[in-house]
């Protein structure tokens, strides 16, 4: 699954806040995930988690006008991509585009 988001920012500012928020970006999700691992590799972020019991991975790429997002779901996790794609979204919204979301606060 791949999702692009315009961050409407500079490249470095993107890069600080999402290292900012990439940590209490997957505690929102509480029990639902775990063995959250993460590495920035310069403006790459390489992620693997669990998710209801589904093995996830992927990478988040911070480019001058986009994050490209690119996860590998299993089979069974596809049936929800769409799902996945919005929720995706709206927390890239959350924190780039915070007067559509209240205080724009990820908590």
């Amino acid at each position: 699954m791949k999702v692009s988001f315009p961050h409407g920012t500079t490249k470095a500012i993107a890069l600080e806040e999402l290292e900012t928020h990439s940590s209490r970006l997957m505690a929102r999700f509480g029990s639902e995930t775990s063995g959250l691992q993460q590495e920035w590799q310069e403006n790459k972020l390489i992620f693997s988690f669990t998710a209801r019991g589904f093995p996830i991975s992927g990478t988040l790429n911070v480019e001058d006008e986009l994050i490209e997002i690119e996860v590998t779901l299993p089979l069974l996790a596809r049936l929800m991509e769409g799902q996945i794609r919005d929720r995706a979204v709206q927390v890239m919204q959350e924190i780039f585009q915070p007067s559509m979301h209240g205080k724009g606060q990820i908590k």
